[in-house]
């Protein structure tokens, strides 16, 4: 009977399991939050070797991938261009509701750029960013070297295999990220926190599908909606919630997909890569969760210099994340990029990304799945509108 039970369930049941113990048992359970909080800063530790590890294959993929044929590559510069397109709507959307200001402490923009690169060189804070830097380069280079190559794949297996393994503790995870947040902030307002956290995603997703239907889809696809909602986007987009899993749900995918008109040879293509690959709503949320985790829960400063200097890191991550559940992956680089731009060590460090995992993850983690999903689907029907003519170029 408990296996029928959705894993999403599971998770928002854990959460609001440790939310409430924390509560109302703050001081029995402190050990339990300063534990967590601990590991949280081991995790950190390591996290610029798990960005290396993890961002060298992917890259190295994208390359030989991309550079396959014209329409490999049309496809792939797709993904890039939806996952920066949304990363800054993300920008925009949040500096404005979140009123931030373009730099902080009344700084000019050179000091504020100056303040920031010393916080981020200071106590390893820089090193998720070298690690970015130096897993782009690395890619590159295995992407034309078969040796390192192969070597890079072995470690991408690798990471999947850990990330099939870490399922298993999730559920323990969550429950004590729960507690971190209960102890830290009370059982009611820590639910609260995690409830505005939900209709903020909501509100995020919803603009993004307004964007890919009514532009993307009807403009460029040159598909009439309604069909396509009906047809395609609604049956996917709840398969999709209830996996919260990109994989799980390709084989509805490339179903409704096909259904729908696109070509076999599109969609066997499109879909399977967009799964791995695209992650443009988790662009869009995890961009704009920095101001909601920075400035509405922990009242921290964040400005717009710190903003501009996430975005392409963002982007990168959510196009070479690993697939960990629940988000995790990508929710463990962003906290830890924005940590590290924020200049938080310590316990502090700990308890924010902690904070930032616990509420990011169960319906968010849905919502940002059912978008992921459906926008490599949108992405399948817009380039079978262009198919003829795409390829007609190309024989010309």
């Amino acid at each position: 009977m408990t296996r029928r039970i959705p894993t999403y369930v599971w998770t928002f049941l854990a959460l609001v399991a440790g939310l409430t113990a924390g509560g109302l048992l703050p001081g029995p359970l402190a050990p339990v939050a300063d534990a967590t909080t601990t590991l949280i800063a081991w995790v950190v530790a390591i996290v610029p070797l798990l960005i290396l590890a993890a961002l060298s294959p992917a890259i190295a993929t994208l390359v030989r991938r991309g550079l396959a044929g014209r329409f490999a590559g049309a496809v792939v510069l797709w993904y890039v261009f939806t996952s920066t397109v949304a990363g800054l709507i993300a920008l925009v959307a949040s500096a404005a509701i979140f009123r931030i200001p373009f730099t902080t402490e009344g700084r000019g923009i050179w000091a504020e750029a100056a303040a920031m690169l010393q916080g981020l060189g200071e106590g390893g804070a820089s090193w998720p960013l070298l690690a970015i830097l130096v897993g782009v380069l690395l890619g590159a280079f295995g992407a034309r070297h078969d040796p390192t190559y192969r070597a890079l794949k072995r470690v991408a297996d690798a990471i999947e295999r850990t990330g099939n393994r870490l399922a298993y503790v999730m559920l323990p995870l969550i429950l004590v990220f729960g507690v971190t947040l209960g102890v830290r902030f009370g059982a009611r307002l820590g639910l609260s926190h995690y409830l505005a956290m939900t209709g903020y995603t909501g509100a995020l997703v919803l603009i993004w599908w307004v964007f890919y239907t009514f532009v993307l889809v009807r403009k460029v696809g040159r598909r009439p909606v309604g069909p396509v909602l009906r047809e395609y986007y609604v049956p996917t987009a709840v398969f999709a919630a209830g996996t919260c899993s990109s994989l799980a749900t390709l084989p509805v995918n490339l179903a409704n997909a096909k259904r729908v008109g696109v070509r076999d040879e599109v969609a066997d293509f499109v879909l399977p890569f967009g799964a791995v690959v695209n992650l443009d709503a988790s662009a869009l949320a995890y961009l704009a969760y920095g101001p909601f985790v920075v400035s509405y829960v922990f009242g921290l400063e964040l400005s717009w210099m710190m903003m501009l200097a996430a975005w392409p890191a963002v982007v990168l991550f959510t196009i070479a994340a690993p697939g960990l559940p629940a988000g995790m992956g990508t929710a463990l680089w962003s906290a830890t990029l924005f940590a590290s731009i924020l200049g938080l060590e310590g316990q502090a460090q700990g308890e924010f990304v902690a904070s930032w995992i616990a509420l990011s993850g169960g319906v968010p983690d849905m919502l940002r799945t059912a978008t992921n999903c459906t926008g490599d689907g949108y992405t399948a029907i817009i380039f079978d509108g262009r198919f003829d003519e795409f390829f007609g170029r190309k024989r010309g």
